[in-house]
């Protein structure tokens, strides 16, 4: 017998019914895709739009469907909205690339062509126009490269402030168009009718029953996976489940994994992302501790204390941003250089988190002498916050001191270590680093006067590339690249780009936006 569409999804929730109600799923694996739930015979709530989570993408999709008078309620998992994008730098972003021509110089090409146009081009033409005419506080950020030629949010308010204010206005512009927010309320399932047809959600406010939620349609907002590591482990690669998370410890896939029971398709890059360098702490990360997480949210607005511990921020020999301010080499447990520091391609923003993952566990040394130290002027105040973590920063007053000391904490192979650093010392001053079996094409300051510092770094991820597949329209695809009928995804949640990054919280917004006027009146 032959299963249609309609067919699978009604057997599909009906085993999970099953399954839930004799406490089957205790213990399944993390990777598992999460079935629906079949239509109840009584609503407990209705509404035209119900949107998964309160980041920067929901918000947005939330704010353009209720001011085209479409009634929304927004669930989201955690006591606050924002998500993580509440304690990021803040940024909105394309990487200052201003039309579709830079946009691809800048990515290489390697984004999904249509995706792409229409986030660059929606973005600079649509929705920072309109997030202005709505009263959201934006600010030109006021550099002259990458994402500081684009904007940030807030009015220039201290610390966090700015971010808040951000959140705030959505929040109000909301509200204010009658749209309800529903804090710590978990969205444990997508709902389908008898036709396969996403007709709502099942949810759960913390500490009461659950609820069914009937809605015209759907918007998954719900982030990335990078706070489950079974999903980081089966991606990312062999050291996966050893990147720390930066932003929420509700980042687990949910969204993709509700979406995937329902016979969505997924795509784009799993094996590549954003994120930062950081020391390796053995202290307990906060955000991927939801007690700690939301203590930490609750604190002072302006500093939220507490929110990173566990990932320490490395210190700038080594930039993940902008390679030519890259001073310090970066070695393996092996003892050697792997990639060009330097390389405006080769250590493009954030292709040095995206190597470093790849080495024996998941992590490297960033090397400096005292020049490199003195050169760059937090190197003191941020080595001081990582030993306080409990990262073992290793000094050395000689290299083959340095080495040895490695050597004994990592494990590092000595010998090779020194040979390295000698052959590149070499290089460097006879101007032949660019020629090296690992070029070094800039930043060429030797390594050679005692003390010597080294750092170990390892990876956090605040943006995962790989997720469901979407068109320009936000709407989720089935696996006949066929829009699955009122759902809808914004990025990380839906993929989005590959290798260079380009803006997480606003491609986001730009496509939670899209979402929003796409379901309300049909086109953006």
């Amino acid at each position: 017998m032959t299963l249609n569409r309609r067919d699978f999804l009604k057997k599909a929730s009906l085993g999970a019914a099953v399954m839930a109600g004799s406490g089957f799923l205790v213990g399944c694996n993390t990777t598992n895709v999460t079935p629906p739930a079949a239509t109840p015979d009584k609503w407990d709530m209705e509404t035209d739009v119900v949107v998964v989570g309160a980041g920067n993408g929901g918000l947005s999709a939330g704010a353009a469907a209720a001011e085209e008078g479409k009634k929304v309620i927004i669930c989201e998992i955690s006591g606050f909205i924002g998500g993580g994008s509440i304690y990021s730098g803040g940024g909105l972003h394309t990487w200052g690339t201003k039309t579709w021509e830079e946009y691809k110089a800048h990515t290489e090409d390697l984004h999904d062509p249509v995706l792409a146009k229409t986030y660059v081009e929606t973005f600079r033409q649509t929705y920072i126009p309109w997030l202005q005419k709505i009263g959201i506080p934006i600010t030109p950020a006021g550099g002259d490269r990458g994402y500081l030629k684009d904007y940030t949010m807030g009015s220039g308010e201290q610390g966090y402030l700015r971010q808040k204010a951000y959140f705030d206005a959505l929040q109000k512009f909301i509200e204010g168009k009658g749209g309800q927010i529903l804090t710590n309320t978990r969205v444990r399932q997508l709902v389908i009718d008898e036709n396969g047809a996403v007709n709502g959600v099942y949810a759960q406010k913390k500490g009461e029953n659950p609820v069914f939620i009937k809605a015209g349609a759907v918007v998954l907002a719900a982030g990335g996976f990078q706070a489950n590591k079974g999903l980081t482990a089966q991606y990312i690669g062999s050291y996966g489940d050893t990147v720390r998370n930066m932003g929420t410890p509700y980042n687990t896939g949910s969204g993709m994994l509700m979406a995937q029971g329902v016979g969505a398709l997924t795509g784009g890059s799993f094996s590549t992302f954003s994120g930062t360098l950081i020391g390796i702490s053995p202290n307990r990360q906060t955000e991927e501790n939801p007690e700690e997480y939301e203590k930490a949210r609750s604190g002072d607005p302006q500093t939220l204390p507490g929110i990173g511990n566990g990932r320490p921020p490395a210190p700038g020999w080594v930039s993940f941003l902008f390679p030519e301010d890259t001073t310090g080499i970066l070695v393996n447990l092996q003892g050697k250089r792997f990639m060009d520091e330097t390389s405006p391609i080769d250590a493009k923003y954030p292709r040095v988190p995206q190597t470093i993952i790849k080495q024996k566990r998941g992590m490297a040394l960033m090397i400096a002498d005292q020049a490199i130290f003195d050169k760059n002027k937090s190197s003191d105040a941020i080595l001081k916050m990582n030993e306080s973590q409990g990262v073992k920063v290793i000094k050395g007053n000689t290299l083959d001191e340095l080495a040895t000391k490695l050597q004994d904490a990592y494990g590092v192979y000595k010998g090779t270590l020194i040979k390295t650093i000698n052959d590149y010392n070499t290089a460097v001053g006879n101007g032949t680093a660019a020629q090296l079996d690992v070029p070094r094409v800039g930043g060429h300051f030797k390594v050679a006067a005692g003390p010597f510092y080294a750092f170990p770094t390892g990876v956090a991820i605040y943006h995962t590339f790989g997720g469901l597949i979407i068109n320009e329209k936000a709407q989720v695809l089935d696996l006949q690249r066929q829009p699955i009928a009122n759902l809808y995804a914004a990025p990380p949640t839906a993929a989005m780009f590959r290798e260079p990054y380009a803006g997480g919280i606003a491609s986001a917004g730009t496509f939670g936006y899209i979402a929003g006027k796409v379901i309300a009146k049909g086109s953006v």
